[in-house]
């Protein structure tokens, strides 16, 4: 066995550890599980440096199951595109693990909740290395129940508990899509093993399936087309895409650290990564490109909206990630599978660190927040340096994501609807953007700081200073060195995972050669873009306190729609939910108290009748009449019995025996007296012949 097995495995070995040590651990269940998610993460750097050097590593364990033409072997291929969520989902977890183990401190289930992170981190780890889809989905279905556990940890909370609830149901309808994907990827391919079919896919383009052979109808369809849409139904359960979403901003009942492991580096992740998996079998289905690019758009559009309109934090970061997921879905749909891949990897760096940092971000601004101006009683308008540097940050990503190298990872696939997705996708994340880091940096750091006090050494702490004439520098001197080192990483990241897409990507390296290494003249759009969204931000900002306030009636129920999250929970509840459950109810009432429960009552009740006819004619009329009377008539012969045979015979009979038995007795006293007179004769004789011998002999 590979060393590189134990990538997955030393989590769940420590996961075990922890439920079988249970109690016994107390609070020291991070002392196993850092180092063995710390190991999994020394051995992915390991993995990657031997992808690099040698090329794809396959790893095989064991046979587990074989049943004709259906094999399953449970082992892992890492390459390319493998090694780099194995990078993110150890790394993730590891700082995870570290953040728990102190914010955690106190739990009562301290230890439950290391071991179900680590199996959580199993599971994701196992799915993006599988070599089957079988077992792709076994860890597919157990990262969700991982996921009912977790965001149910603080189970004495009534809400965390609907919250799981609601993502375990969600999840579970969309994954009877992925299970029925799975069925016919076997049907058409006559395999699971993901390197065989996308080895096969070119040939299998004619295959089609008669999908209503069951109703005794026809109707033939591609292979190709329904197998892709069926494994994107599951990809829009676990990454929250529209209509399944409505999970996902429940789920914030779960711990910080949980958080940031779902919508960072696991469960949200699954669903981009399985369609960049199968990205040879996607781009096959035109129709089925085109429904993943329309569903991943309308989900990142909708959620950026939403998020334009929440007040709670864990929510604007939730629905943050369903836009960004939405924008991974596109950018797979429209064929830019290396794009979406680098968007996952940067997406889950990023959103864990704004998970576990803002716990503390806001528990510093709540104490700078308390500070008000006294002589007005209302708190100090926002610094001019903070909108400097809201515009700053919003103008950074357009020289990054629309510089030459960047745009090469785009249109790798030498689609055209790749590079117009590109410029849509680009500039609608441009325009969406500056409105976030606004919004974001004028909702939490709106208030001017205030002098410190010299007498409480805690003052300076509690004055959140994020942006000064200082900060500002340091801002444009990071941001234009990680913009050069991003230039040159970008080439390099497109041509590492070029080789994963072979199939896909036959003529990617001509982009990269055709594609300028500088930027473009089209540079000036984003830049509007970018400007656009923070204007309409600041303009909303000074405007008035609430977005809604002096707009017309349209964009007033337009902005109250979009704050109820598009009434999906309402129209759920009023159209799925309550119908289910009167329809639940109606076969309780009907099937099981009029139904079920009627019929055991009826048969209940017609046992009973039959034993009491039982009772009666069998048992009183039958059995014991026949009892009395075979017990009278036994009576009756013992009496004759008695009179004749004992009384008339046997009595007789004893005395004649007692007559013989007497003279019996006489008689032999007689024979007893007679029998000891011979024998002492006998005796005197031979003692007379003894001594006359003797005395001869003398």
């Amino acid at each position: 066995m590979s060393m590189f097995a134990l990538i997955p495995l030393l989590p769940l070995f420590a996961s075990l550890a922890l439920v079988l040590g249970g109690a016994r651990w107390r609070e020291h269940g991070h002392r196993v599980g850092i180092p063995a998610i710390g190991l999994s993460f020394a051995l992915s750097v390991w993995a990657c440096v031997e992808v690099i050097q040698h090329g794809p590593i396959s790893i095989s364990l064991y046979r587990l199951f074989q049943s004709g033409s259906l094999i399953i072997d449970l082992g892992m291929y890492i390459d390319q595109l493998t090694v780099l969520l194995l990078l993110l989902v150890t790394g993730v977890s590891g700082v995870v693990h570290v953040y728990s183990s102190n914010y955690m401190i106190g739990d009562p289930r301290y230890n439950r909740f290391f071991a179900v992170i680590a199996l959580f981190t199993f599971s994701m780890l196992m799915l993006v290395s599988s070599t089957n889809l079988l077992m792709l989905f076994i860890c597919w279905e157990i990262m969700g129940m991982c996921s009912y556990l977790l965001i149910s940890h603080w189970s004495e909370r009534p809400s965390a508990c609907r919250a799981a609830t609601k993502a375990f149901l969600v999840n579970a309808v969309a994954d009877v899509g992925l299970g029925f994907g799975i069925i016919l990827t076997f049907f058409t391919f006559g395999t699971l093993d993901i390197q065989h079919i996308v080895s096969q896919t070119q040939s299998m383009q004619e295959q089609t399936i008669n999908v209503l052979e069951w109703a005794g109808l026809d109707l033939h369809v591609y292979s190709l087309t329904i197998i892709p849409i069926c494994i994107l139904i599951g990809a829009m359960g676990k990454s929250a895409q529209m209509p399944f979403h409505v999970w996902l901003p429940f789920a914030m009942e779960a711990p910080t650290p949980v958080s940031a492991l779902i919508h960072a580096a696991t469960m949200v992740n699954a669903g981009p990564f399985l369609l960049i998996r199968l990205s040879p079998l996607i781009v096959l289905s035109p129709f089925a490109m085109t429904i993943i690019a329309v569903v991943g758009a309308v989900t990142a559009l909708f959620a950026a909206i939403v998020s334009l309109t929440q007040s709670d934090i864990k929510k604007v970061l939730a629905y943050s990630t369903m836009s960004h997921i939405g924008f991974m879905i596109m950018t797979c749909g429209i064929g830019a599978f290396v794009a979406a891949t680098f968007h996952l990897l940067a997406h889950g760096c990023l959103k864990a660190f704004l998970f576990l940092s803002t716990g503390n971000t806001l528990r510093t601004a709540s104490s700078h927040h308390s500070h008000v101006d006294t002589q007005h009683g209302t708190p100090s308008q926002a610094p001019t340096s903070l909108y400097a540097g809201a515009f700053i940050l919003a103008c950074l990503p357009p020289f990054i994501i629309f510089s030459g190298p960047y745009e090469s990872v785009w249109i790798a696939q030498n689609f055209v609807s790749a590079k117009i997705g590109f410029w849509i996708i680009g500039l609608t994340t441009v325009f969406f953007t500056a409105m976030y880091l606004f919004q974001g940096i004028i909702s939490i750091f709106q208030h001017a700081p205030v002098k410190p006090d010299p007498t409480n050494p805690l003052s300076k702490a509690a004055q959140p200073q994020i942006f000064s004439p200082a900060h500002l520098l340091g801002i444009c001197i990071g941001g234009g060195f990680m913009a050069m080192v991003l230039l040159a990483a970008w080439t390099w990241f497109a041509q590492f995972l070029t080789p994963a897409f072979s199939v896909t990507t036959p003529r990617a390296m001509e982009a990269f050669e055709e594609t300028s290494p500088g930027f473009g003249p089209w540079i000036i759009l984003p830049l509007f873009a970018a400007i656009g969204g923070w204007a309409y931000a600041l303009s909303r900002y000074r405007r008035s306190s609430h977005p809604s306030a002096k707009q017309s009636k349209f964009m007033q129920t337009l902005y109250v729609t979009f704050l109820n999250k598009g009434y999906f929970d309402e129209l759920y509840e009023l159209y799925i939910v309550q119908p289910t459950l009167r329809f639940a109810n109606w076969l309780w009432r009907i099937v099981d108290v009029r139904g079920i429960d009627a019929a055991i009552h009826m048969i209940a009740t017609s046992s009973l009748l039959f034993a009491r006819w039982l009772w009666r004619v069998i048992d009183v009329q039958g059995i014991d009449r026949a009892v009395i009377g075979i017990g009278q008539h036994s009576i009756g012969l013992s009496r004759w019995l008695w009179r004749v045979v004992d009384v008339r015979w046997l009595d007789h009979n004893m005395s004649e025996m007692g007559k013989r038995a007497d003279a019996a007795g006489e008689l032999l006293q007689e024979v007893e007296s007679r029998t000891i007179q011979h024998q002492l004769l006998v005796m005197v004789f031979w003692l007379v012949l003894a001594t006359g011998i003797l005395y001869l002999l003398i």
